[in-house]
């Protein structure tokens, strides 16, 4: 790939902040600092195709910082127990790449954005609710991109829906606790965990819970102004030890056929995928589904899949029936972190 201009790489940093301008306005400050540092605009073209520079830069830092959490930087990070807040810290966090720009520029070329947010299981919930209800069947989850696998304990997790005046909260023991704005009221669909009787993950880039680098390279991925969502991590991270996944190394295309064949007979198969077909080129994307278009002549094939693809910066979350006939249906709008869900017709 042709090396872009700085002009060219200074719209894709201002395009990424405007898009977690509303979440993060920590990223957003340092962000439109890189914006105007060519340096830091060549360095981060060191990322893989299909992989978002800001994501791994930022991740890099935090992942050094973490090994080195008495360095200044890191009292502007609240996940290191940082409480710095006055002044800019947009100089710091350059001054911090350019002094460490070998080991940066070998994170953000060999690592990949995985971010397991298990918050975002408050969206696949009603999804996987919604193909129980039209196939009568318990459910084999396939996960796409599992990364660490978190998302596949969807069922293991407690949830607190917010709608209106109404408040639905299940599974209230478990040790990692999500909640939702789900607008006025809370859909049907939000009120049970679903039945799921199997369930594998496939990764091109598998990540071992219990690996204490790739780890910490996933709590890195974790915005560090968000305390909240560290503490999740954490907890889901030793959930997952308790339960370890099943994370198959492999490729979506050439070996998802075979996840489908293993799925019990008696079970409707859902795969599931967030934030995965804008990391993979076009005409890949639709070989992936096409296969599952073949692979649904033989059983009903339900994707369930969270991308921006259609309106970025924009999440929608679809669930599509592939066979014969593929039919695509739009299920709702959703933050991207899972923190609200805006479900079609209620």
């Amino acid at each position: 790939m042709a090396e872009r201009t700085p002009e060219q790489m200074r719209a894709r940093v201002l395009r990424w902040e405007e898009g977690i301008r509303a979440d993060s306005a920590m990223y957003s400050r340092i962000a439109r600092g890189v914006s105007e540092n060519d340096q830091v605009l060549h360095l981060i073209q060191a990322a893989p195709p299909g992989q978002l520079e800001m994501n791994l830069l930022l991740a890099a830092v935090q992942y050094l910082l973490i090994a080195s959490p008495h360095h200044p930087l890191a009292d502007w990070y609240p996940s290191l127990g940082g409480t710095r807040v006055a002044g800019e810290m947009a100089p710091e966090f350059i001054e911090f790449v350019l002094a460490n720009r070998e080991s940066v520029v070998e994170l953000i070329s060999t690592r990949r954005v995985q971010t397991n947010e298990v918050a975002r299981c408050t969206f696949l919930l009603p999804a996987y609710n919604l193909v129980t209800r039209l196939s009568g069947r318990p459910l084999a989850l396939i996960e796409i991109g599992t990364s660490a696998g978190l998302t596949q304990n969807v069922d293991r997790y407690g949830y607190r829906y917010i709608g209106g005046a109404k408040t639905v909260e299940l599974l209230a023991a478990s040790p990692v606790q999500l909640r939702c704005s789900t607008g006025a009221d809370v859909p049907d669909l939000m009120r049970a965990l679903p039945g799921i009787v199997w369930r594998a993950g496939l990764d091109r880039h598998p990540v071992d819970v219990n690996d204490a680098d790739q780890a910490r390279w996933l709590r890195a991925l974790v915005w560090p102004d968000r305390v909240d969502r560290h503490r999740r991590f954490e907890a889901a991270m030793a959930l997952a030890r308790e339960l370890p996944p099943t994370i198959i190394a492999g490729d979506a295309i050439a070996d998802a056929a075979d996840l489908v064949a293993a799925a019990p007979p008696e079970a409707a198969v859902v795969v599931q995928h967030s934030y995965v077909l804008n990391q993979m080129a076009r005409p890949d994307r639709e070989r992936f589904l096409g296969l599952l278009d073949d692979l649904g002549g033989e059983r009903p094939i339900y994707r369930v899949g969270a991308e921006s693809l259609a309106r970025p910066p924009h999440t929608t979350l679809d669930l599509t029936v592939h066979g014969p006939a593929r039919q695509t249906r739009v299920l709702a709008d959703v933050h991207h972190h899972g923190e609200w869900i805006r479900w079609e017709n209620g």
